[in-house]
């Protein structure tokens, strides 16, 4: 039923192209695959692909680890917590469109003002899940382990990561996305390759198969980063229902 909704919706859009939408805006499906086929052929795929993967898998884990040890660190330290919260609280109201000039200045339009942009959003989208899950901790659960003689680290690898460990794969996989979307758009700000400005270029021309050609790009990288993060947080959290009963 999937494949024939997608089809039904693919098969409209061919029939409404140019009968009652002008297909300089939308396009056709068909030119939109014999572009991406083409694309594909040539090589641009592969560049543009490549040049957007690379910042966004590193964005993301600059971003996330950053995120997991200073929300450890905040979540674990309640008066560190305190006083950094209002800094973290203007920092995060901050739109991140409002720093690219600065990124720009700082760092210039290679691949480190694409990772860093990208980077700045999925810290804190990881940072408050770390903290909040340390935070939500169970209190009696602690303090029996430490009556038992348990060491700081101890605790912190028997109790606090693998309590905090389900908010740390929520806020991990609600920010590949987010990730993603930090290097399109700083590709389409100023970028000289990648998925965003293959994008921008086409649609500054009116070009609209080749836009949506760009778009199905970011979405088959967005769905396989998304893929992988499932995959590594289930094993990673295999241990939870391992024990569970079975209803």
């Amino acid at each position: 039923m999937q494949v024939a909704v997608i089809a039904l919706f693919f098969g409209f859009w061919e029939i409404a192209a140019d009968r009652w939408i002008p297909a300089l805006f939308v396009s056709r499906p068909s030119l939109i695959a014999a572009t991406m086929w083409k694309w594909m052929l040539d090589g641009t795929y592969l560049r543009a692909t490549w040049a957007t993967l690379q910042a966004t898998l590193l964005g993301f884990v600059a971003g996330a680890s950053t995120g997991m040890v200073a929300g450890y660190a905040t979540g674990s330290w309640p008066r560190l917590g305190v006083v950094v919260a209002p800094i973290m609280t203007a920092l995060y109201t901050l739109p991140r469109l409002a720093l690219a000039p600065l990124f720009l200045l700082w760092f210039g339009l290679g691949l480190e003002f694409r990772v860093v942009f990208a980077a700045t959003i999925v810290f804190f989208l990881v940072y408050y899940n770390t903290y909040f899950g340390v935070r939500e901790v169970s209190g009696e659960l602690v303090a029996a382990v430490r009556i038992m003689g348990a060491s700081r680290w101890q605790l912190t690898r028997r109790v606090i990561i693998p309590s905090a460990l389900t908010w740390v794969a929520a806020g991990l996989k609600i920010s590949v996305p987010y990730a993603l979307v930090g290097v399109v758009v700083a590709e389409m700000l100023a970028g000289s390759e990648g998925l965003g400005y293959l994008l921008a270029k086409n649609a500054e021309q009116f070009a609209a198969h080749a836009t949506f050609a760009a778009i199905a790009g970011v979405l088959f990288i967005a769905l396989a980063i998304d893929a992988l993060v499932t995959l590594v947080t289930r094993r990673a959290l295999k241990w939870k229902t391992m024990g569970a009963p079975t209803l």
